[in-house]
């Protein structure tokens, strides 16, 4: 696994940046203004392509991302997720996720990392957030269940985000639903409490 994580304080006159990824630390300096979003997410996918090109041997990894869902928790935060296009990464085996957020008083922060995709569903919860992977699974849509009627939420890159109004804590696992492209059910899994990972039945 290849890490990232990062942190700032926008209104700070002290503003600091720190991604690591495969041991390379990047900060932005003491008179610097804190960088946009998109520069945030830039900046996390290429450390993960410098670890990418350790690890595998790939003398160019791409950078290339898609945002692959946004929400907002009840505090205010801002969250959206990030992934690695898998047109421009067909060739790699690792998928990188990063998730960034900003909060209502200017804090931004964000965490990610990369992996190899396999056969399983993983859902991971990080303090109120939760989010997945659907694997190798063709999924283009995930529908889940947690107590209440079904929600719909849009597969990118192999990865989603669940919307807080499903992943408040409770003692309720998670029934998800794989949906391909053509609407038919691919797979299935219950009572899924991350973070978990579960092959589906088909």
């Amino acid at each position: 696994m290849i890490n990232g994580v990062t942190g700032v304080r926008a209104r700070s006159a002290i503003v600091g940046l720190v991604v690591a990824v495969a041991g390379l630390v990047g900060c932005v300096g003491r008179d610097d203004p804190a960088p946009d979003q998109q520069t945030r997410v830039d900046q996390a996918f290429q450390r993960y392509a410098d670890g990418v090109r350790e690890k595998e041997g790939v003398s160019e990894p791409p950078t290339q991302h898609l945002l692959a869902g946004t929400d907002q928790l009840p505090n205010g935060t801002r969250i959206s997720l990030w992934v690695t296009d898998p047109v421009a990464s067909d060739h790699l085996r690792a998928r990188c996720y990063y998730l960034d957020l900003e909060d209502h008083g200017g804090w931004v922060s964000g965490f990610g990392g990369c992996g190899g995709a396999d056969d399983q569903v993983t859902v991971n919860r990080n303090s109120e957030i939760v989010f997945g992977t659907v694997g190798t699974w063709p999924a283009t849509m995930v529908r889940i269940t947690r107590g209440g009627p079904p929600t719909e939420v849009t597969v990118t890159g192999g990865w989603f985000l669940v919307p807080h109004a499903v992943s408040e804590p409770t003692a309720a696992g998670y029934a998800i639903v794989l949906v391909g492209a053509d609407g038919a059910t691919l797979g299935t899994v219950r009572d899924l409490t991350p973070p978990a990972s579960v092959t589906p039945v088909t």
